[in-house]
């Protein structure tokens, strides 16, 4: 499949993470809750990374269905912070220029709310084997 990238982010989407629960959310686009909106869920490898403060510094969400990327339409120029990014079925999300220093990886169920104009929003529900403590990463 070709490499394409989504829609830019509102200006700092606000990602929502809760360690305890293994839940994620962020809104990158208005109208999440519009009319034109379409949610498709699946199940998939997915990663939070988290900087040292525990912000969270990216979304990785692996082998997305070609329903939700075919959606996601091309980035132009290099600012991607808060925008959805799409190759070859990987989806990774940045929301933040810091480094990542761990991340909480593992399968997930995944809710992508598509509009017209993007990924708009994104929520992933880790499943109980994901809970373990959460890893260093390996890059930064």
């Amino acid at each position: 499949m070709e490499s394409h990238t989504g829609t830019a982010g509102i200006c700092t989407p606000e990602a929502q993470w809760d360690e305890g629960r293994g839940e994620f959310s962020v809104d990158l686009l208005p109208d999440a809750d519009g009319p034109g909106a379409a949610v498709m869920s699946f199940r998939t490898v997915a990663w939070v990374g988290l900087g040292a403060s525990g912000a969270v510094t990216s979304v990785d969400v692996h082998d997305i269905p070609v329903q939700v990327s075919d959606r996601i339409p091309r980035v132009e120029g290099d600012d991607v912070i808060g925008c959805a990014v799409v190759d070859t079925q990987w989806l990774w999300v940045p929301l933040g220029t810091g480094p990542t220093a761990r991340r909480h990886a593992g399968r997930a169920d995944v809710e992508a709310v598509v509009t017209g104009a993007g990924l708009a929003r994104l929520t992933l529900r880790f499943l109980g084997e994901a809970m373990k403590k959460p890893r260093r990463a390996d890059h930064g």
